[in-house]
């Protein structure tokens, strides 16, 4: 059995936030002592998270902490842009083996001994990571996952915390760091459904890459691509071009087995240039022959059409595994920026999953599995849902 909560506090006093969170958390679960507890709080109570981390231990029981530090912080209660928070989520199960990590040296050895002795073919899993974002640590955790065939999703964001100074912290335990990573490794019997919303929307048709030359994109359907997007253009109006800034993105199928991607199925990445004398586009992605493409927009409108769409299809994928806690990692380029309305990524999962506990902050990058591979992403919110078996 799983059994979780979610807690917060505004309150200035970091005793008195520290408390009135976890206080909430653990009333909000119904447990006396909590074996996980992920904590977010933004950087204005850096001076005392020490404190913070030593008044969850002694509520919650636990000394399992991961997290880091957050612009802006977020739970099912609401996107907290630009407030003072502290957010907490506990966990207790018999069927979750939970493995924490801290890695200062950015050195992918220690984590993927861990992988290694804990993550088997028997057994879900479940990787979380807040990683500063200058490192290349998720990179090369992304690689090491290809070699496990996608046994490992890998899910999180990158820290973030004070704009001015740059300044952001980590931590596992009650140890606090900077420029590192930190995150926890779940492993047992248990159910995941993650969705990623890239604020995209698709124009003109997907077509498969029939020629094509590193990553430059030679002929779409056998026609040169680049007059495959010209007359994808001509489709769209100047509000949709207005709207969009005039960018145009590259969305690839990543999923082989599926011929009839959908919204959601598609790696968004930017066309770092266009060849006028070959007609080819050019990928910041790597690309094959025979993947399906299409291009896309970004727009708020695209947005909102998305997320609703994602968290539409994950409320269907879960209705056999109602989900027992959820995380939310949102861009900072997100929330009340792109929408000019607060708590509307919040708001749309929590129509969908009223009763259901989520926490995550607003990070400098998100990390999500697309058609069954780990990326990393911009512009994007990642949520994942827990699944008793």
């Amino acid at each position: 059995m799983i059994r979780a909560g979610v807690g917060y506090s505004h309150n200035l006093s970091t005793a008195e936030a520290t408390e009135q969170a976890v206080t909430m958390a653990m009333s909000n679960a119904k447990i006396a002592k909590s074996d996980l507890v992920f904590v977010f709080a933004t950087v204005n109570y850096a001076s005392e998270y020490q404190q913070i981390f030593e008044g969850i231990k002694d509520i919650s029981g636990s000394d399992c902490l991961v997290g880091c530090s957050g612009m802006s912080v977020l739970t099912s209660a609401g996107e907290f842009e630009g407030q003072s928070t502290i957010a907490v989520l506990v966990v207790r199960s018999d069927q979750l083996s939970i493995h924490p990590l801290l890695e200062t040296k950015n050195d992918i050895a220690s984590i993927s001994a861990i992988i290694d002795n804990h993550v088997s073919a028997e057994d879900n899993s479940l990787l979380t990571i807040f990683p500063d974002i200058r490192s290349n640590l998720p990179t090369q955790l992304i690689q090491k996952t290809e070699e496990y065939q996608f046994n490992v999703p890998i899910v999180g964001a990158a820290a973030s915390g004070n704009p001015t100074t740059g300044q952001m912290h980590q931590w596992c335990g009650e140890k606090m760091v900077e420029a590192s990573t930190s995150g926890v490794l779940l492993t047992g019997s248990f159910h995941t459904e993650v969705g990623v919303a890239q604020g995209c929307q698709p124009f003109g048709k997907a077509a498969k890459i029939t020629r094509a030359d590193g990553d430059k994109i030679l002929e779409l359907n056998e026609i040169p691509a680049l007059e495959v997007l010209q007359k994808s253009l001509e489709l769209l109006t100047e509000e949709d071009i207005r709207r969009s800034g005039g960018m145009v993105f590259l969305g690839m199928a990543m999923d082989n087995s599926n011929q009839s991607p959908e919204i959601g199925d598609y790696l968004i990445r930017n066309i770092m240039g266009i060849d006028r004398d070959s007609s080819a586009i050019e990928s910041a992605e790597h690309i094959t022959e025979g993947q399906i493409v299409r291009f896309h927009l970004r727009t708020p409108y695209a947005a909102r059409q998305e997320i609703q769409t994602i968290i539409d299809r994950m409320s269907q994928k879960t209705q056999q595994h109602p989900p027992a806690f959820g995380l939310y990692f949102n861009c900072l380029g997100r929330g009340t920026g792109l929408y000019g309305e607060k708590n509307y990524d919040i708001g749309i999962i929590k129509a969908k999953f009223p009763d259901l506990p989520i926490i995550g902050f607003f990070g400098n990058a998100e990390y999500a599995p697309i058609g069954n591979r780990n990326f990393m992403h911009a512009y994007t919110g990642a949520f994942v849902t827990c699944s008793e078996e």
